[in-house]
């Protein structure tokens, strides 16, 4: 994928902003672009053909829509949801700078693209929580699942420890269902192995059986 069909400068595509039931209520702005290509994604033709769906959009372009669906929602929590924000990070770090205080931005991320330097920066946002999203249990499953080489498995646990030492507000997701029991404890002991709070805080990822992703996934030798 071309970086400059996703990010422009501190401009990002987007294709839709709503109000989603996640979290108990979030108001969110969905983005098109990922460098990731997880079977199970339900968002697969905008991660695969970013070019074809929304436009750009401003940071304070994104911030003023993302606040007034919260309002009309009555919801204090924001997101960028779809693709991986992180890939444009002077984006995401700029709409972060223009969001209100009194909000709460969770943002999702694969973590391979966060680094001590992302890390670093994002630290200086109280407003922020980080819902790392790890995918698979193992670098073998891991690729199978993403297309993407085994060895970035660990970028994944890296950008765990990279907010652990930037003392950011996060959590650990794990897509789990496709590996052995096993395999799942051996991932949280290494999780608790930065922190034990990670292991405590842990959620297990539940993958929504959309028709298209059932079928992506069974093409593949995967099954829900």
């Amino acid at each position: 994928m071309e970086s400059s069909s996703v990010c422009q400068g501190t401009r990002r595509r987007y294709y839709r902003f709503r109000a989603a039931r996640f979290y108990g209520g979030i108001a969110t702005a969905d983005c098109a672009g990922c460098n990731l290509r997880c079977l199970f994604c339900w968002s697969w033709e905008k991660v695969s053909h970013p070019s074809r769906w929304g436009k750009m959009y401003t940071a304070g372009e994104v911030a003023e829509r993302l606040m007034e669906i919260a309002r009309r929602a009555g919801t204090t929590r924001l997101r960028v949801s779809g693709g991986e924000p992180t890939m444009c990070p002077e984006h995401l770090l700029e709409l972060l700078e223009n969001l209100q205080k009194t909000y709460l931005f969770i943002l999702e991320t694969n973590g391979i693209l966060l680094d001590k330097d992302l890390a670093s920066s994002l630290a200086s946002f109280p407003n922020l929580h980080v819902r790392v999203s790890i995918k698979g249990c193992k670098p073998e499953t891991f690729s199978r699942l993403t297309g993407a080489s085994p060895r970035l498995f660990s970028r994944q646990i890296r950008a765990v420890e990279n907010l652990a030492d930037a003392d950011v507000s996060h959590h650990v997701s794990i897509v789990h269902q496709f590996d052995q029991r096993e395999d799942l404890q051996s991932l949280v002991e290494e999780l608790a192995s930065i922190d034990p709070a990670e292991a405590a805080n842990l959620e297990l990822e539940q993958i929504e059986p959309y028709p298209a992703v059932v079928d992506r996934l069974r093409r593949s030798g995967f099954h829900l």
